[in-house]
């Protein structure tokens, strides 16, 4: 059952693109209609079958969730349900039979998309669907062994709040993946990404983002409570692929998908990637994981609040 929680709906939710580049370009109160827009009018959710870079970034991907994945975990938590949505389904390939996933997402569309998805895979019964804003998510603390995002939280500009949200449902020594693009990519993707949304060819797939570097993804890490924390990063291949592959194989050409070189250019960058560490801090995701350990002080409550209000106040990252 998909979980509504009604939020402010504004007219025509593609007008309020503002012309200021950075991540306001969607105003607040606008998140939730924009990404109802973005789920009716997306080629990549529109999508019938998976594409040739789809198989390879879930492979990448579930290579780094399987190996945190704590054993005989039974709830899993995973920021927005865009990947569910389409054919990459990171966080259905983590259910083993036992393990209950939940999806929270601002986009009630987006989720209803995610939850037809489920049925299609099988594991609807497993799967719980939240309508909500992943800032101030309605799950109580402790609730679940594992929580992830793979580029979430750095489309809203309060992204320290996003991570203390997907912290603090975690339960002691739990595990917290954050995905979040990376400033370093060696192919460029911030600047190809400026000039995407500058000419107008992104909105319908997504708002501006934020990138970071390995250095404030570690100090965010660090300060709302994990230890152990690694930083790495994923997907070596130029966006720039993934973007004409899903470009193409909307418009139902197999230009991509039976091109034997990129095939191989796709195997060589995984090799690479998988080969050697020092590659992927130029990859395009960067992703630092950790293991949530909170310090109790005499009241009882936890220590990291007043870290976190002060985290929020003087916004160092």
């Amino acid at each position: 059952m998909v979980h509504q929680v009604s939020p402010r709906r504004v007219n025509k939710p593609h007008d309020v693109l503002l012309a200021s580049a950075g991540l306001r370009e969607v105003s607040e109160e606008a998140l939730p209609s924009y990404w109802d827009w973005v789920a009716e009018n997306s080629f990549h959710l529109k999508m019938k079958h998976q594409t040739i870079t789809d198989v390879f970034y879930r492979h990448i991907v579930l290579v780094h969730l399987l190996s945190a994945k704590p054993a005989n975990s039974r709830w899993l938590l995973k920021l927005d349900a865009y990947n569910e949505a389409t054919h990459t389904q990171y966080g259905f390939y983590l259910m083993d039979g036992r393990t209950e996933l939940v999806l929270i997402d601002i986009s009630g569309r987006i989720a209803s998309k995610a939850a037809e998805k489920a049925v299609m895979r099988g594991v609807y019964n497993m799967t719980h669907l939240i309508v909500a804003d992943f800032r101030k998510m309605p799950i109580r603390n402790e609730a679940v062994e594992m929580s992830f995002s793979l580029g979430s939280i750095e489309h809203v500009p309060d992204y320290d709040r996003a991570f203390y949200e997907q912290v603090r449902v975690v339960k002691e020594r739990g595990v917290v993946l954050v995905g979040v693009p990376n400033l370093a990519n060696w192919s460029m993707r911030a600047l190809s990404a400026v000039i995407l949304h500058s000419i107008g060819l992104m909105k319908k797939i997504t708002n501006q983002e934020k990138h970071f570097t390995g250095r404030q993804v570690k100090n965010l890490a660090e300060r709302m409570g994990l230890i152990i924390v690694e930083v790495t990063g994923y997907h070596l291949f130029p966006k720039h692929i993934r973007w004409l592959d899903l470009w193409f194989e909307y418009r139902g050409v197999g230009t991509m998908r039976k091109n034997g070189f990129l095939r191989w250019l796709l195997r060589a960058f995984t090799y690479i990637e998988c080969r050697y560490r020092l590659a992927r801090f130029f990859a395009e995701m960067l992703l630092v994981k950790g293991v949530k350990v909170w310090g109790r002080d005499r009241e009882g409550k936890s220590s990291l609040r007043a870290e976190y209000n002060t985290i929020r106040s003087k916004q160092s990252i």
